[in-house]
């Protein structure tokens, strides 16, 4: 009779307790005492804001280690401004060609832009993170750059005929910051990308990381971080003259940045 009785009970509560664990398929089961893998892939796209008024956009794929430990790579890009840059606008038309001029960068001579690949680890410090809740964590990444060097033209206004695209040669330093009211704006963005010269490079980010549903099939998440990066070569973006006070190039650019991410887990 006991044996019968205690058979009786499993057949009765065991499908019961297993019900308890399951959630739907794309919900991880938080309530278990042992939390394992549900997701073993992860990979969403970036879009981050980074001082001093820098944007990068980019992808990041990553392989889940344990329910709260992520490696991925991740590949961005975007550009990279020096902190004293100021835009001007002459706002003027030129009669020749009819064009209304555009606003330039006082004392810029070269844009810089960044390629990075990077390698890193994302890690969560709360042990759960419930339905709609947020779970806290810090990621890290390092790996190579590539900047990428294009001069910066001004269009120069003469007399009776159109602007004229002119970059800073070091010989023309007047053009640029003396004779302002000859400067008509800047020129297209495709003037001098013939020009383009690449300096190789590394970096490294470290950052707070803020999962929301961090363990759903959906993945959304904010990061807020710090960015080191160092070029090899010449990266020089201002002109550095006593009519630019304060400016200095460097070839170490640190920034603080916001990353914005979404994606899917597989």
């Amino acid at each position: 009779m006991y044996r019968l009785l205690l058979l009786g009970c499993c057949l009765f509560f065991g499908p019961t307790l297993i019900a308890q664990q399951q959630l739907p398929g794309d919900r991880n089961i938080y309530d278990a005492k042992s939390i394992g893998v549900v997701y073993d892939h992860e990979l969403t796209f970036n879009v981050a804001i980074a001082t001093p008024r820098n944007f990068f956009l980019g992808v990041r794929s990553g392989r889940l280690i344990t329910y709260d430990k992520t490696r991925f790579w991740t590949l961005t890009f975007g550009d990279i401004r020096h902190s004293r840059e100021r835009r001007e606008n002459p706002d003027r038309v030129n009669i020749v060609n009819n064009r209304v001029s555009r606003a330039y960068v006082f004392g810029k001579q070269n844009q810089l832009y960044a390629l990075r690949l990077g390698f890193g680890m994302k890690k969560f410090l709360s042990e759960k993170a419930r339905e709609r809740g947020v779970a806290i964590g810090y990621s890290y990444e390092f790996g190579p750059s590539l900047g990428i060097l294009k001069p910066y033209y001004l269009e120069i206004e003469q007399a009776d005929a159109a602007p004229l695209d002119v970059r800073y040669t070091g010989d023309n330093q007047a053009i640029f910051l003396n004779n302002q009211p000859n400067v008509f704006g800047a020129s297209a963005w495709t003037v001098g990308i013939d020009e383009i010269g690449l300096r190789p490079g590394v970096h490294a980010k470290f950052a707070t990381h803020f999962g929301f549903g961090a363990y759903d099939e959906t993945a959304k998440s904010l990061e807020a971080g710090i960015m080191a990066e160092y070029f090899l070569g010449n990266t020089d973006i201002m002109i550095e003259s006593e009519l630019t006070p304060g400016v200095s190039n460097s070839p170490l650019f640190l920034s603080l940045f916001i990353n914005f991410q979404i994606g899917k887990r597989w």
